[in-house]
């Protein structure tokens, strides 16, 4: 009799085991369909679907400056089901706004990066700069005369030229826009001087023809960009960042959570295929740890908080 009890009880836990690891898993997308995170996110899903059978559903909860999305997953129960994807932009939330409804620092889990990409400051093709140290050092005798556009106050875009302007020492004027796509054709129309504009935006600009790019912010040159400098390279060395990619999970998900979906995008983003419909999209999948992650994560949302407050970015009253 104890036997079938045994039995019976290790029938019905290996039932909800399979249940709780079959449930589907819903990743929250900030932005549009169509974007940058939107698409990052469903090359890595749609090769973890191919690769474990699991149910990943993509689910875009756009508003806010994804201020909506990231407080819904941090009330969300921490089963595993719901992930949010993070990005450079939320390590600049802390500084903007005093108003948040969740806690950066405590309240989603940093667990795996899926994509990471330059920066890259962009010109016209028939601009007079033929390269960044000729527009630094236009700009360093002509204080406030060049501009440029972002896609809007407090932007990401914003944000990272405001830092370029400081490791640049040099006084540029912004003008913001409703979105890149505006920014990018008042460059080409000649009522900008410059962007800086993530490397996904650039490219089919620069492939077009319509653009031209002077330097990439990352340390390294960029795979699909490589006859580009880095700014480092080009006279500004402190002008070292990214756009990122990761994904969270609500705090108090347990370690078996965060371990398999570390495991299940670290396979996803090993792989080949993935590699190379990131790399089309300027974007390369760094392997970091967690605690490197968390790290990274913390650098940066001080990085920006401080660049934030020098420069008087402030969204909320």
């Amino acid at each position: 009799m104890k036997f079938w009890v045994s039995l019976l009880l290790l029938t019905f836990a290996n039932l909800n085991v399979f249940a709780q690891t079959s449930k589907p898993i819903k990743i929250i997308v900030p932005f549009a369909v169509g974007g940058a995170s939107d698409s990052y996110t469903r090359i890595v899903a749609q090769k973890i679907i191919e690769q474990t059978g699991k149910s990943v559903v993509i689910d875009n909860k756009t508003g806010a400056g994804g201020r909506i999305a990231f407080d819904y997953v941090a009330h969300s129960a921490p089963d595993g089901s719901t992930v949010v994807l993070i990005d450079a932009t939320y390590a600049m939330l802390p500084g903007m706004f005093t108003n948040l409804t969740w806690n950066v620092a405590t309240d989603l889990v940093p667990v795996v990066m899926i994509a990471q990409t330059p920066f890259v400051v962009l010109v016209r093709t028939d601009s007079k700069f033929q390269n960044l140290g000729e527009m630094i050092a236009y700009a360093r005798a002509h204080p406030g005369e060049l501009n440029y556009g972002s896609a809007g106050l407090g932007s990401t875009n914003h944000i990272v030229t405001e830092r370029f302007k400081s490791d640049a020492h040099i006084e540029v004027t912004h003008v913001p826009f409703r979105g890149m796509s505006e920014a990018s054709l008042a460059l080409q129309s000649g009522n900008l001087d410059f962007i800086i504009a993530a490397s996904s935006t650039a490219l089919s600009q620069i492939k077009g023809g319509k653009l031209k790019p002077l330097a990439v912010s990352t340390l390294k040159r960029s795979l699909i960009l490589p006859n580009v400098p880095t700014a480092i390279e080009a006279g500004v060395p402190g002008f070292v960042t990214s756009n990122w990619f990761a994904l969270a999970v609500p705090k108090g998900s347990s370690n078996e959570i965060i371990n398999t979906l570390r495991d299940d995008v670290t396979r996803a983003i090993s792989d080949s295929d993935t590699k190379d419909k990131l790399l089309l999209q300027g974007a390369d999948a760094p392997r970091i740890s967690g605690e490197e992650l968390a790290k990274f994560l913390r650098d940066d949302t001080a990085k920006w908080t401080e660049v934030i407050k020098i420069n008087h970015i402030k969204i909320d009253p």
